[in-house]
């Protein structure tokens, strides 16, 4: 998935491009983690030691240089800090984003906001990162990277794609939604980031579009604003669903339900009308003028005038 493109960046950004320098370098050990908004673990937080020419860690510029699929613009500097904005393009992806690095002698730290679209969706992608300098002698030249407990970069890799992997398929598991949330871009259409799970949520809509009225609602309206027809994908009778739906009007939907079932709104709300009428012409009787006009009538009709 292109997904797994942004994170390819994320990972390269803050592990691989201080390498720059073909000149005398120093030892760094540098941490990381990365998050993707709407998962909970994205990508286990990372170790690496890595070869870095001096000064590279201050250099945004020559740092981004190394990913010729990225353009920094409007950098600034403000004493130890640096900040910046990118605009990257892979695979016909546009992805932007800021990044920042605040820097000492032998410490620097920073972070990469990233956010673009993915396979019809929005991802947005937060990278926190830090370096501490080991100090001993390197080439940078040879990009010598090495991970604390993985044996390479491709096992890290492979490693990001499991977590994203298990996260995604935790977020299209049918199971974990209610029906009304089914009903959506997520399950259907050709930009589904969920694909194959059609048959399991229409199962779940058709089963209760007929009885709930904010699954009809909710589904009445996507179909009406979108270019994708749930019920027509799930086969879902409407007309029939209609019929169903509009016996159920009743004092907490007839308002949304006005557009659906017009005759059942109106006439519900005539007799709401009505009963309220009713009631406060009833109220009269409840209080002290209403008694003596009532006394008067019975006294009315006991003398006969």
């Amino acid at each position: 998935m292109r997904k797994q493109i942004i994170v390819s960046l994320s990972i390269i950004f803050t592990l691989l491009a201080p390498n720059v320098y073909a000149l005398s370098g120093e030892t760094w050990e540098v941490t990381s983690n990365t998050e993707m908004q709407g998962m909970e673990s994205f990508l286990p937080e990372s170790i690496a030691s890595v070869c870095m020419a001096k000064g590279a860690e201050k250099d945004p510029v020559q740092l981004m240089k190394q990913n010729g699929d990225c353009e920094l613009t409007d950098v600034k500097t403000t004493g130890s800090k640096k900040t910046w904005n990118m605009r990257c393009n892979q695979d016909g992806q546009d992805i932007s984003g800021t990044g920042e690095v605040t820097y000492n002698v032998d410490r620097y730290q920073g972070i990469f906001r990233l956010n673009g679209m993915s396979d019809g969706q929005a991802v947005s992608i937060t990278t926190n990162y830090r370096g501490k300098r080991v100090g001993t002698s390197c080439d940078p030249s040879k990009s010598e990277v090495s991970l604390k407990g993985v044996e390479s970069i491709n096992e890290m890799m492979g490693m990001a794609n499991q977590q994203m992997a298990s996260a995604m398929a935790e977020q299209c598991e049918i199971s974990n939604y209610q029906t009304i949330e089914l009903i959506s871009g997520r399950f259907f259409g050709p930009t589904a980031a969920c694909p194959g799970k059609e048959k399991f949520a229409c199962k779940m809509i058709s089963k209760e579009v007929s009885k709930d009225v904010d699954v009809y609602v909710k589904l009445s309206r996507h179909d009406d604003t979108s270019d994708v027809s749930i019920s027509t994908i799930c086969d879902i009778n409407m007309s029939a669903a209609n019929r169903s739906i509009c016996k159920k009007v009743d004092s907490g939907n007839y308002e949304s339900l006005a557009d659906a079932c017009p005759d059942e709104a109106k006439a519900f709300e005539a007799e709401q009308r009505h009963a309220g009428a009713t009631e406060s012409a009833g109220s009269i009787s409840d209080n002290p003028v209403g008694t003596v006009l009532d006394n008067a009538k019975k006294l009315k009709g006991l003398f006969g005038f």
